[in-house]
């Protein structure tokens, strides 16, 4: 092959292509055997691999070998590839790439690395994107050298810090899995020829004539007959000698053949796929189902190996060719399981599942307004006055807590319930895929957005029991020393909203956390604060049913079924607990991303306003969709996402020019005017009605209490 000269992308000089460099010659196709293969390996063993991957080349056109490890790499080719930046965001310069024939060839070539030893791969970026891979009988491995000719051992071009060239090696079987399944192919054309002969030998039915002894002439005819009959085997004796015929063609003959090539198949098949069953038959159908999980085992293993590859060796070179690949990384997302319906049912009552996927998954319409929804009857709701069941289990014997220096402050408004409420219930909706239809303001905010399981690990009805049982002792006690905050009540919300800004900023990397560890400690003492005043008017609404309409103290059951009888429980600990995780989701999301934004400003010292990902984004916030400002202009100080409940707009880095500054448009509602990276907090807390309206006394003893109250955890 001719010499090919290129030149690459921006930031590295002109340079030859190496591979296109070498001389390729057919491969010498002779007999396989055993002395061939034992051969090879002893001059691989010297640093020759010519005739080992000339071995490797004959022992592909067996058909069942080859088809197994097309297998494994359809796997890979097949699998979501993407690329990713730490924000979740993806690139779509990336996508475009890995959407090309080359990218897949690639994927094809690293796989091969596991089977046939070592790849080497060249990249040209001089007219878009092309990939090279080195005959392997050319490369010298221990030399980092292209051999010109397959003969050639110690000259060559070298590889070594070629800027565009990366070397790919099997280190967990020596010389790949062709040289563990070479024995089981070869002895399987042994034995499929010897078969063969048998079945030309005896296959066919063997003809008998007899003639007379003394006929002679009788027996020349017979010889003719049957010569002129065709080539099947033919016996010709005297009538009157006895003749006895056997066959072979039992388990003693063709089943013997037939039972040593299965065998060989098989171990052949291990060897590849580490089980058999998913290209042989099986016997049962769990025998498959453990053979198929051995086999996506280990195409995840594969696909592990390949990201890992692109990652470390082929995202650097696309960096040092100007893409912009520095903070994300190839990703294969982890594949759903094909989920039964049982499956489904059960893992709704864990984790919420929007009626849309099953309407996708089957084929379901989506139910139209006044239909009649066909669905699995529920039983009644507890009735909180009914009579008490002498049969109920008795509530657990209530011990007071420790008295606190805090008390439940006289300034506590019943408004407040209302006014809070309102709040939430103002607060726009996302899509509902369920049904077709932006939800109603009216609706009130049950599920702001895409959220992950935010009572993972948190009990809340053993929490909230606790509290009931808690206050009930309390107010017994003494009523003058209720609590401002009741303990299990800010677990609920505190250990959500832990969750999900340790998620946040663990996902941002282990070196941003070093270097803003007292922001992330300042974000989340911040939490904590905000999670004390939610729940000192938790705390406030539920006292207020210790009272019946005359002032007497209500049995603890009957407290605790007028407490039940209210929203507070959902309120507090699932509607609003649900959307607020979500924000300190996006909040701390956003302060990570700033703050990373931060190290590269003097490249990137603009930000941009992004569209938002919603399924059916808002109005208001589109008007600002493309601005670009300077990363300390004050507007981003009130115009930082999330700008809303369930706002899925978005910020980048970048150098474009900057715009003009928004005018007019919809005014931000105080709560969400600020910077997450300036003050480390979800939202607004002083403009939230849990802060804004709580008098300045017990503002002051809560801030005093949280640090009591983290300490406790601690302990």
């Amino acid at each position: 092959m001719a010499p090919v000269k290129a030149t690459v992308k921006k930031g590295s000089t002109n340079q030859p292509l190496i591979i296109n460099q070498v001389i390729v010659k057919p491969v010498n196709r002779s007999l396989l055997s055993m002395d061939k293969w034992t051969n090879a390996l002893k001059s691989a063993d010297n640093g020759k691999y010519k005739e080992l991957f000339d071995l490797y080349e004959l022992l592909m056109t067996d058909g069942i070998l080859a088809d197994a490890i097309e297998k494994r790499i359809r796997a890979v080719k097949g699998a979501d590839l993407t690329f990713q930046f730490a924000d979740g965001t993806e690139s779509d310069e990336m996508i475009n790439l890995i959407d090309t024939d080359e990218f897949e060839y690639m994927l094809e070539e690293v796989m091969k690395s596991v089977f046939e030893f070592i790849t080497v791969l060249e990249f040209d970026f001089s007219n878009g994107f092309d990939v090279y891979s080195a005959p392997r009988k050319h490369i010298r491995a221990d030399k980092k050298l292209i051999a010109i000719n397959e003969s050639d051992y110690d000259n060559g071009i070298s590889y070594a810090d070629a800027p565009n060239v990366i070397e790919i090696k099997n280190r967990s079987t020596k010389y790949g899995l062709l040289h563990r399944a070479a024995p089981y192919v070869i002895l399987q054309r042994g034995g499929l020829g010897d078969w063969a002969q048998m079945v030309e030998l005896f296959g066919m039915p063997q003809r008998v004539g007899k003639y007379s002894i003394y006929d002679t002439e009788a027996r020349k005819q017979l010889q003719d007959a049957f010569d002129s009959q065709g080539a099947a085997a033919t016996l010709i004796v005297p009538k009157e000698t006895d003749i006895e015929t056997t066959t072979i063609s039992g388990s003693g003959g063709g089943g013997l053949y037939k039972d040593f090539i299965t065998t060989l198949q098989e171990l052949m098949l291990i060897t590849i796929l580490s089980q058999t069953m998913t290209t042989m038959d099986g016997s049962s159908m769990s025998q498959s189902k453990v053979h198929k999980d051995v086999e996506e085992e280990l195409n995840k293993a594969d696909l592990r190996f390949v990201q890992r590859i692109l990652n470390k060796k082929f995202k650097p070179i696309l960096e040092a060719r100007g893409y912009k690949v520095k903070d994300g990384a190839f990703n294969f997302p982890k594949a759903l399981k094909d989920l039964t319906v049982d499956e489904l049912i059960s893992l709704s009552d864990i984790i919420e599942i929007p009626a849309y996927y099953f309407h996708d998954k089957y084929g379901l319409p989506q139910p139209a307004a006044g239909d009649i929804i066909a669905k699995k009857a529920q039983p009644a709701p507890a009735d909180p006055n009914a009579p008490i069941d002498p049969n109920a289990p008795v509530p657990p014997e209530l011990k007071p807590p420790k008295s606190k220096d805090v008390k439940l402050s006289d300034s506590d408004k019943s408004w407040f319930k209302e006014m809070v409420s309102g709040f939430f219930v103002d607060a726009r909706t996302m899509w509902s895929r369920a049904t077709n239809q932006v939800t109603e303001r009216s609706r009130g905010l049950s599920l702001a957005d895409k959220s992950t399981n935010y009572t993972a690990g948190i009990n809340i009805d053993k929490l909230f029991n606790q509290a009931l049982n808690d206050i009930y002792a309390q107010y017994e006690l003494n009523p003058e020393e209720m609590p401002l905050v009741s303990k299990p009540l800010f677990d609920i919300s505190n250990k959500s909203y832990q969750k999900a800004i340790d998620k946040e900023f663990k996902s941002a990397g282990v070196e941003f956390g070093k270097k803003n560890e007292s922001f992330i400690a300042e974000f989340k003492q911040n939490a904590a604060v905000f999670s004390a005043f939610k729940n000192h008017r938790q705390t406030s609404d539920i006292v207020a049913q210790l009272i019946d309409a005359d002032g007497n103290l209500l049995s603890f059951d009957k407290f605790r079924k007028a407490v039940l009888g209210t929203t507070i429980k959902a309120d507090y600990n699932q509607n609003w607990l649900k959307t607020e995780y979500n924000m300190a989701v996006r909040s701390s999301r956003m302060a990570a991303k700033l703050k990373q934004f931060e190290a590269t400003k003097r490249l990137y010292p603009n930000l941009e306003f992004m569209p938002s990902t919603a399924a059916e984004p808002r109005e208001a916030h589109k008007e600002w969709y493309g601005t670009i400002l300077p990363m300390d202009h004050p507007w981003w100080k009130d115009h930082t996402p999330p700008v809303d409940w369930g706002c899925e707009c978005s910020i980048k880095n970048t150098d474009k020019p900057v715009t003009d500054v928004p005018e007019g448009g919809e005014t931000i509602d105080p709560v969400f005017a600020f910077n997450p990276a300036d003050t480390a907090e979800i939202v607004n807390m002083k403009e939230h009605p849990y802060v804004k309206n709580t008098d300045a006394q017990s503002a002051e003893m809560i801030m005093k209490l949280v640090n009591e109250l983290l300490n406790e955890n601690a302990k």
